[in-house]
């Protein structure tokens, strides 16, 4: 065999390391699968705590929350599912806030193949009911929300039961938000949160 082409075959997988490329079909192994990433610069308000301004008379304040994850297998679907103040226990507060969206391939909008946009989840922290911080009125403040987006490749259908939202469910049930685990293959996923605190209204924090 001609010594060039064997040493540029033996060059190529150092070249394709450097260069990961998208996988166009889904090949999972055995083991864990892991969860769509969660890319920090798509993501709309990063800052770890976001300052409501508190019984504005007005316009209510409203939030539009959304995030940019990251696949590299392409043709895979990603389930999104957003929660306020979730609570395992409470039947009223473990379900999605709205239907989940189902990301079934790249973002038209994206240049990186690689790359889905999630649609941005607006949230209205008046339409909420005080459940920590202590205020009892809904646009008091001290009242805190905490926003969740929970994605996975693979959520758990018989976890997604209003039924299974009681304070007698098992130490390791979580409703709406458990990774499938089938043929031996785990799936998790990944949250990321957002922390609302309402506060008096001011000049940097002024009501719309």
């Amino acid at each position: 065999m001609n010594r060039a082409l064997v040493a540029a075959a033996a060059a190529l997988p150092l070249v394709l390391t450097g260069c990961p490329l998208p996988q166009p079909l889904a090949d999972y192994p055995k083991g864990t699968v892991t969860p769509p990433r969660v890319l920090m610069d798509g993501i709309a308000y990063p800052d770890p705590v976001l300052q409501v301004p508190a019984g504005c008379t007005g316009t209510a304040p409203s939030y539009d929350l959304s995030g940019v994850l990251v696949d590299s297998n392409t043709s895979e679907t990603i389930t999104v599912r957003w929660f306020v103040d979730y609570d395992r226990q409470n039947s009223a507060r473990c379900v999605p806030v709205v239907p989940q969206t189902v990301l079934t391939g790249p973002s038209d909008t994206s240049s990186n193949p690689t790359h889905r946009q999630v649609p941005a989840y607006r949230f209205l922290p008046y339409d909420h009911a005080a459940v920590l911080g202590g205020a009892t009125a809904a646009d008091a403040p001290g009242v805190v929300h905490v926003v969740e987006m929970v994605v996975s490749n693979g959520f758990d259908d018989g976890a997604d039961d209003v039924a299974l939202c009681t304070p007698s469910a098992g130490p390791s049930t979580f409703p709406f938000r458990t990774p499938a685990t089938s043929g031996g293959v785990t799936f998790e996923t990944q949250t990321y949160r957002w922390v609302l605190v309402s506060v008096a209204p001011s000049s940097s924090v002024p009501c719309p």
